[in-house]
């Protein structure tokens, strides 16, 4: 009796292992929710003339976009800083909510979407959405999200956290902040 039971618990494991393989878990949906994307201590401090970026992490706002044949998002990069090293840099007068920018340097980047993998926007709620780089592009052009969206989001322009990689933006993942 009990050599059957652990011969159908093992089949039925086996059979749930075999049914997982069928399963894409990195398939992400459009507005499916997101996690809050971790926030360093401090983003890459900007290199106005560099003709690429370094990899690593920046802070951004998306300032324009061009919906052109190859389209691309504007980024303007600054280099942020948070907490403790918040305070450190920039003093508790440059450190409203618990981080602040240091606008200069700056520096405007091109980004095509075709390189874009991973977008999340933040909704006012402060929960994130994964979005296509495309999705973000109309949201930026007309602020009107897909029909996949929940019923309550809007968006608003909050900051983003790029991801360079091979210096590309690989990754934007908008911040909610105050």
């Amino acid at each position: 009796m009990i050599a059957r039971r652990l011969l159908a618990v093992a089949t039925a494991g086996l059979l749930l292992a075999a049914c997982a393989d069928d399963i894409d878990p990195g398939t992400v949906g459009l507005y499916d929710r997101a996690p809050v994307p971790a926030v360093p201590d401090r983003t890459e401090p900007i290199d106005p003339g560099g003709a690429t970026l370094a990899d690593g992490l920046y802070w951004a706002e998306l300032v324009g976009f061009d919906a052109g044949q190859q389209p691309v998002l504007l980024f303007r990069l600054t280099q942020a800083f948070f907490a403790a090293t918040c305070l450190a840099e920039l003093g508790e007068d440059g450190c409203t909510d618990d981080y602040g920018t240091l606008d200069d340097p700056s520096r405007t980047v091109d980004v095509p979407l075709p390189q874009v993998v991973s977008v999340t926007v933040a909704a006012p709620s402060r929960q994130n959405y994964a979005v296509t780089a495309a999705e973000l592009l109309a949201l930026a052009g007309a602020g009107t999200a897909a029909a996949a969206a929940p019923p309550d989001y809007q968006y608003i322009e909050f900051p983003y956290l790029l991801t360079v990689r091979d210096g590309l933006v690989v990754e934007a993942h908008q911040i909610w902040v105050p």
